[in-house]
Order: structure tokens, then C-alpha cells, then sequence
């Protein structure tokens, strides 16, 4: 992964993280919900606000190649347990290790002690792959009131490993 640099975000990158969630909703989103669901959850969990929050509440990372920001993660807690609450890399750069990459460096932070849980919406059988081949399983689900079901998995404490 050439020039791949990952830091902790600060206030000033917030645009460039609002950027990387206004190309990656439509293209995570579209073909299994509608373009009101990805217009009303963008301009709720992705505006100014809410991302500020992030970077200021929780920590979110930021990666960027060749000067551009190509992914992002946060991470909080939620019952008292570590949470991945959003990773997104552009869809340009998928394939490059980028996710990966992210996901190391959260676990890294998190430590090896914690148990680590992320969510999706159903039917977003591409992060699902991506989750469970990092050793995360299903936990549980709960419906949504938009109509949709989010799915919960959970990756249990231990070694830190690198997925392929």
C-alpha cells in the first residue's frame, strides 16, 4: 500500500471525511434501500455535526494516499464495549488493503482485551464478507424503524491478527 498513511482525525478533517461518506453512501447503499433512506441517514450521521461529534466524542481515523482521503474509521462505546460505528473507503480505492488497514490500527488501539462490535444494515452482503473475514460473528439483529434490520456481530478479545 504505497504512501497509505492512517492518523487520528482532528476538527480540520472534517470535509474530507464528509467527502468520503458522500461517495461511498450511494455507492454502499443504493441497490438494496432507496435514495431516501441514503439522503436522510447522509444528512443525519454524515453533516458537519455528526461528524465533528465523531472526531471529538469517539476516534476516527483517517486514511489517505497520495494526498487524498481514501477511508475513515470510528470507534466509541456502546454498553461499555468497544464499537466500530462506521468504516467506509472510497469505492476507487477498494480492493487495496485500505479496510484492512483500518481495522488493524482500531484493534491496535482498542487492544487485545475487548471484545470489539460492529453493525450493518441487512443486505449489505459485501461488509459482512469483509467483517466476518477480520473474525467477527453474529450477535444479534434489531429492526429498524425505516423498515430495514440492522445486524450486529461481535469479535471476541484476543490476538491481534492482520486479515487477508
Amino acid at each position: 500500500m504505497e504512501d497509505l498513511s492512517i492518523r487520528v482525525a482532528n476538527l480540520d478533517d472534517v470535509q474530507a471525511i464528509r467527502s468520503i461518506g458522500l461517495v461511498t453512501w450511494p455507492a454502499t447503499y443504493l441497490s438494496f434501500t432507496s435514495p431516501d433512506f441514503v439522503m436522510e441517514n447522509f444528512n443525519t450521521w454524515w453533516s458537519h455535526g455528526s461528524v465533528s461529534a465523531s472526531i471529538t466524542e469517539d476516534t476516527t481515523f483517517i486514511a489517505s494516499q497520495d494526498g487524498q482521503a481514501v477511508g475513515t474509521l470510528t470507534f466509541g462505546l456502546f454498553e461499555g464495549e468497544p464499537v466500530i460505528w462506521k468504516i467506509y473507503v472510497v469505492p476507487e480505492a477498494h480492493g487495496r488493503g485500505i479496510g484492512t488497514a483500518l481495522m488493524d490500527v482500531a484493534f491496535t488501539t482498542i487492544g487485545p482485551a475487548h471484545d470489539v462490535r460492529i453493525e450493518f444494515l441487512k443486505g449489505n452482503s459485501a461488509a459482512q464478507s469483509f467483517y466476518e473475514r477480520r473474525g467477527f460473528k453474529f450477535d444479534f439483529e434489531e429492526d429498524m424503524a425505516e423498515g430495514f434490520t440492522t445486524v450486529w456481530l461481535r469479535r471476541p478479545a484476543g490476538p491481534i491478527t492482520s486479515a487477508i
